[in-house]
């Protein structure tokens, strides 16, 4: 009985957690970053703030635990840590595709992900940067492949994802919060979105042409 009482507890304290973590995710896409406040979240999750200070540390412990959970890049760190990840064979190019299409349709259809990113250009928070620094990871493994890919080459593969990775942001950005079109597509329409994913692809093919000369 003992046992079960004790499972009860760290069930409700994991269940009160991600009440708190849904509430900052709430107030970020409705209401802005400037208002993930301590009264904020208590008021939006029905969860007594001192829990925040027990569970979390307070409220930068919160938001840490929250982009954790929500980072796209953050998730696929974990994923890769968790398997067999092999960085002693040469980055196959459809590897990279998945890999930049991955990120554009679920920063495209998540719309926490997409505050977060703006909320990170838009203030300086030492929490915001060491999610952002700790993204670098996950490109580490990727980019020593990528280095074997491209070692005869004059492609410089970082530079390449960077600008695609950025315009990816950017486009899904201007799309969801202007509604206008860039360079006459829409990407938030079908095919908007199948017009700029075809042309990173393109992009990548050209790349890889390098390695075939």
């Amino acid at each position: 009985m003992k046992r079960k009482t004790h499972q009860g507890k760290i069930y409700d304290k994991e269940k009160t957690k991600q009440k708190l973590i849904k509430a900052v995710g709430s107030i970020l896409v409705k209401e802005g970053f400037q208002n993930i406040k301590v009264n904020r979240i208590e008021a939006v999750s029905g969860v007594s703030k001192k829990l925040i200070y027990r569970y979390f540390g307070g409220l930068e412990g919160l938001i840490q635990d929250y982009l954790e959970q929500r980072d796209f890049w953050n998730i696929q760190i974990k994923q890769m840590e968790g398997g067999s990840y092999d960085t002693t064979t040469p980055l196959e190019k459809e590897e990279i595709c998945s890999i930049l299409e991955d990120d554009f349709r679920f920063f495209e259809k998540s719309p926490e992900m997409q505050k977060i990113i703006l909320w990170g250009i838009s203030e300086k928070n030492k929490t915001l940067k060491a999610i952002a620094n700790n993204r670098e990871r996950f490109g580490k493994p990727v980019f020593k492949k990528a280095d074997l890919t491209f070692k005869d080459t004059d492609i410089d593969f970082r530079a390449v994802s960077g600008t695609i990775v950025a315009a990816i942001y950017y486009l899904i950005l201007h799309g969801k919060i202007l509604g206008t079109t860039v360079c006459e597509i829409d990407i938030t329409k079908k095919e908007g979105k199948e017009r700029y994913l075809n042309t990173f692809k393109k992009i990548i093919e050209l790349c890889y042409a390098e390695v075939e000369k």
